[in-house]
């Protein structure tokens, strides 16, 4: 009888969808869903991407925080300033430290931006700038910036990320 009850709470618990995860915005780690999507990794080799959203020196902004995304794997990130340009009904991401970390000498305007969306479980977009502090939403997408990172420069492309939903899949402490 007792092994019975044991076996039938294993199968609910195995059956129960896993918790979701929640933290603050600037303590989310965001990894792609489709890794394999990765235009810059050599054959048989898996990058390792990540973004996250630190705070900005400066709390005062509407946003005060960046998108870093990093591949750790090569220990190279680049850092995005987040804006909702007037006349644009959505938020772009736009470069302020490449790859390497030198920010001297960019270009802004032939730099890799996108568009940023953020996604809740369900699918529908959500803005983390309207809660206090701010809530890490389970999904984030910048569509066109593997593609803006293929065509920008050309030596040796190793930083590329790939496109697609990025999860939610861990909190900083």
């Amino acid at each position: 009888m007792i092994r019975a009850a044991c076996a039938a709470l294993l199968v609910l618990a195995a059956a129960a969808p896993a918790a979701a995860l929640e933290c603050a915005l600037d303590k989310a780690v965001y990894t792609p869903l489709d890794a394999d999507d990765d235009w810059s990794a050599p054959e048989g080799v898996a990058n390792a991407w990540e973004i996250t959203h630190p705070l900005k020196s400066d709390a005062s902004a509407d946003r005060p925080w960046v998108l870093r995304l990093a591949e750790t794997r090569q220990g190279l990130a680049a850092e995005f300033g987040i804006a909702d340009p007037p006349g644009f009904s959505a938020t772009h991401v736009f470069m302020r430290v490449p790859p390497g970390g030198k920010a001297k000498g960019l270009d802004a305007g032939k730099a890799p931006s996108s568009l940023l969306y953020y996604f809740g479980d369900d699918l529908k977009r959500v803005d983390p700038r309207g809660e206090t502090p701010p809530k890490a939403p389970p999904l984030v997408q910048l569509p066109g910036l593997s593609k803006a990172f293929w065509a920008w420069k050309r030596d040796g492309r190793r930083f590329v990320p790939p496109d697609g939903l990025w999860k939610l899949t861990a909190c900083r402490p």
